[in-house]
Order: C-alpha cells, then sequence, then structure tokens
C-alpha cells in the first residue's frame, strides 16, 4: 500500500478529500444564494432609481434572449423536419420560401400560387373564389377550335401559355369592363388538347399535365344556349357584361386589354405598374406543373445542374431552330416565321458576355434541334474549351416545336416526355443570369422575361441576335414593352 514519508497509508486518505470537495461544490451556490438574498434585502431600502432600472432591464435582455433561443431551435428544428428532396415541400412562409429556393439550384422550384402573395396570389385568389355556384360568381369559358382543327393546332406550350394568360387578363378586367362590372374566372372547355393525346397520367387536356385554372368546374358553368351565357362570334367583340358566362370565340386570337392592373384595385394607371410583372405572373399560374410532372422536372433537374452551378456566372443559350426557321420542310409542323442566325452568332453572343465579365464560368444549352444543339457543342469545344457546358440531360429533342406533332419526329418519343423535356429546359434557364436568344420565338422571350421576374441571378442581362422581332420582344431584352418595332 503507498505511504508518505511518514508510513502513513495516502489511498485511505483519498476518500475523505473527495466526499469533501463534493460537499464544497454543493453547498457553496446555496451559500452565496442565501448571501446574496439577504444583502439585496438589506439594501433595498438604499437602491437607487437607476439600480432598479437596471435590474428591469436586465430582466428584459434575459427574456428577449430566451425568446431568440426558442425561435433559433424552432428554425432548426424546422430544418431538419423539411424533406431533403424536393425544396416545394417546405414551410410556406416568405423567408422559408426564399430559403427553399436558395437551396434549390440543382432542384425543383416554382413559385407557389397559394403562398407568394403579391400578383401571383391574386391571381389564385381570383381564379379560387370562395362560391363557384354562386349567380355573383362570373365566368369565361376558353373553347378550343372547332372539329379537327383542334387536334391540328400547331401552336408551341409557350404560345399556348400565352394565349392562356391573355384570356385570363379578359377575364379578370371584364374586357377593360373593371370595376363596373366584376372579374369571371377562367375556365377550359375540357376537350382534347393537341399535346396531351394518349395521355396515361389524366385526361386527354391540358390537365394532363398542369393544374386546374380553377377550383371551380364546368358544371358550375351555365352551359351555351341558356339565358345567362353568351358566346362571341369574335374576339374583338363587345357584349352584355352582365351575363353571368361567356365564352370566348373559336378562334385561335384573344383579346389585349389596356387596364392589365385594374382588377389588382391597386392605385394608380397602367404606366404605374410592371407589364412584364403581370405577364410572367400569368405564366408561372399556368405552367403549374402536376405532381408527376413535377416530380419529373425535379429528376431532370437533378442529373443536369451541377451542384455547385452558380447562377450569376452563367449564361443561358436556349436555340430554337427546326420549324421555327422560315424555308424549313418538316410536315406537320407550323410556317416558319423566323431569320434564323447562323450558330456562329449565339457564339459571339457569349464570348461577349465573356468580355463583359471574365468570372462566367458556366453555358447552360438547350435546343428541340439536335443537329443544330450538336453544332453548337462543337463551336464551344473549340472556341471556349474553359468554359462548363450544361446540357438538358435526357432531353428528346424531338426537332419541332409544334404542339400536334411532338410524337412524330423521334421514335418511341412520347408526348409526355417531350413536354417534361421542354418545361426542365426552361428550367434550367432560370439559372442562368445572361442570355443569347432570337426574340421573335416566343419560347426564347419566356424564357428571358421568367429569369428576369422569378429567375435565381440577381440581374439579368440578354442579347438579342434575332433578325427579326415583333411586341414582345422587348420585355425579353430590356424588360419594358416597346410598342413600335422596326
Amino acid at each position: 500500500m503507498p505511504t508518505n514519508g511518514n508510513g502513513k497509508s495516502i489511498s485511505g486518505k483519498w476518500p475523505n478529500i473527495l466526499v469533501g470537495l463534493a460537499a464544497f461544490i454543493v453547498v457553496t451556490p446555496f451559500f452565496n444564494y442565501v448571501l446574496m438574498t439577504k444583502s439585496i434585502s438589506a439594501g433595498s431600502e438604499y437602491r437607487t432609481g437607476s439600480d432598479q432600472f437596471l435590474i428591469a432591464k436586465n430582466a428584459e435582455l434575459e427574456a428577449r434572449i430566451r425568446e431568440m433561443e426558442a425561435l433559433i431551435q424552432s428554425s432548426h428544428e424546422d430544418e431538419h423536419a423539411r424533406p431533403p428532396s424536393l425544396g416545394y415541400n417546405g414551410d410556406p412562409s416568405v423567408s422559408s420560401s426564399l430559403r427553399v429556393k436558395a437551396g434549390s439550384i440543382n432542384s425543383y422550384w416554382w413559385p407557389s400560387a397559394e403562398n407568394m402573395g403579391g400578383l401571383l396570389g391574386k391571381i389564385y385568389a381570383t381564379q379560387n373564389p370562395l362560391d363557384c355556384s354562386s349567380p355573383s360568381t362570373k365566368f369565361f369559358v376558353w373553347r378550343s377550335r372547332p372539329g379537327t382543327e383542334n387536334e391540328r393546332d400547331t401552336r408551341g406550350l409557350t404560345a399556348w401559355a400565352h394565349a392562356g394568360a391573355s384570356h385570363m387578363l379578359h377575364a379578370f378586367t371584364d374586357g377593360d369592363g373593371f370595376p363596373k362590372h366584376s372579374s369571371r374566372v377562367l375556365m377550359t372547355d375540357e376537350k382534347l388538347w393537341p399535346m396531351a393525346k394518349g395521355c396515361l397520367k389524366g385526361p386527354e387536356t391540358r390537365e394532363c399535365y398542369f393544374e386546374p385554372l380553377s377550383k371551380c368546374s364546368m358544371s358550375d358553368v351555365d352551359k351555351t344556349g341558356s339565358r345567362n351565357a353568351t358566346v362571341l362570334v369574335d374576339y374583338k367583340e363587345e357584349y352584355n357584361r352582365s351575363q353571368r358566362t361567356l365564352y370566348t370565340s373559336n378562334k385561335r386570337w384573344f383579346r389585349l386589354v389596356n387596364q392589365k392592373y385594374s382588377w389588382t384595385e391597386l392605385p394608380g394607371e397602367v404606366k404605374d405598374h410592371s407589364d412584364m410583372a403581370m405577364v410572367a405572373a400569368s405564366l408561372v399560374y399556368y405552367f403549374r406543373p402536376k405532381p408527376w410532372l413535377r416530380d419529373e422536372i425535379d429528376k431532370r433537374i437533378r442529373q443536369s445542374i451541377p451542384v455547385d452551378l452558380n447562377p450569376e456566372r452563367t449564361v443561358g443559350v436556349p436555340i430554337r431552330r427546326s420549324d421555327k426557321c422560315h424555308g424549313h420542310n418538316i410536315t406537320g409542323s407550323a410556317l416558319g416565321e423566323l431569320d434564323c442566325p447562323p450558330l456562329s452568332f449565339y457564339l459571339d453572343g457569349v464570348k461577349k458576355f465573356i468580355a463583359f465579365d471574365p468570372h462566367i464560368e458556366n453555358v447552360i444549352v438547350t435546343s428541340e434541334d439536335k443537329s443544330a444543339c450538336d453544332e453548337f457543342l462543337d463551336l464551344m469545344k473549340t472556341e471556349l474549351p474553359k468554359i462548363r457546358v450544361v446540357l438538358n440531360v435526357g432531353d428528346v429533342q424531338q426537332g419541332t416545336g409544334s404542339g400536334s406533332k411532338l410524337e412524330s419526329y423521334v421514335e418511341a418519343a412520347a408526348n409526355a416526355n417531350v413536354v417534361a423535356s421542354a418545361l426542365t429546359s426552361l428550367h434550367l434557364h432560370l439559372r442562368a443570369r445572361y442570355f443569347v436568344i432570337t426574340s421573335k420565338s416566343t419560347w426564347t422571350s419566356t424564357i428571358s422575361v421568367m429569369a428576369r421576374v422569378y429567375g435565381f441571378a440577381s440581374e439579368i442581362f440578354v442579347i438579342d441576335i434575332g433578325r427579326n422581332k415583333n411586341a414582345f420582344s422587348g420585355y425579353a431584352r430590356s424588360g419594358c414593352h416597346q410598342a413600335k418595332m422596326h
């Protein structure tokens, strides 16, 4: 047994030391508390008003610290509770929505009509009234074209969406009759939609791919021929706005309204608000995908977008060619309307952006035209080999944008696969800051407009290499409407 220098045992001494130390640790705080209590009690009569104020402020500060700790803990729990796979399942609050978007560069993200507020929230509220069966709820029914004209309709995804957005504004303003006449709910007639032929996920209508425009149904609408319904012969025709249900003409075109913001009841005139913001919100509402399509887009984005992609350092090059070009020979597609520039013009645009911003690292390249896409990729490899090219992995590249012919040019290319590919391309380009486009193309113009309002980059720059333009081109190039085009 160990001993000290006097031959006494050491081991028998340690238990007593440990017991004494433990007693000291337990008793000391209690003893200090008693002394403090007595001191405070004894000196309370001499305490100044300033001392009382300091004690109160300390108590308030401590309470606020506890509250902040609770909020931080709650935030951490919320982050851990959110499913990591898809950002759209997150907390609907504004701050959470911003966090979800920031964390979704390489996964699905789309503005929430139900929770985002602003113009998008106003559209959602107008399209989904509390009582669809009420006599005061008015409707505007978007009719399909007659007979076989409907099935042969060659409009592409964005052409349909712009028609829908224009009909929506007609409904909301009741053809510039608001506020004297109340807003209408836009409905579709539930007939065949050309791109939904053979749909395996739902009806062969727009709702094969997208959420319904309204929770109301056609059973809530007055039938044609009834005393409460009017059918337009021409889209420019005036009509009795007191009628509960209005049906569009069965022509392709739509009425353009002047007072786009009247139905929002925001103060000011049309010039005081952004036309582009209204267009973008309408398109976002129209393009809300069904869950199966949302999951498909998410899968494709994850396969295509690198986890380290920085939108601020990315150029988008959506190449629209094939049936869009003058002189094409694609049977059954829409007539060409674009003087398609050489692919070297796209490369020149990218080079100009790199000269402007040497930090550029990535170029997102998409096209429905595989041969054009492959040719441009060869140019990139030769001229800009250090720039990372991002592609839409698994893109069908069906060789046309015409809605009635999506399945016709690539073997086993079902319409659903083509639509998923096209929408994935749109989503990919929201991750870019710089764009090289041909603005006469509604597709590429829509990408630029959507990126300006809902994209991931802090600002958007566009180079338009197109040789011909239209009124919508101004929104794409600068964010402003240009009434006169030369």
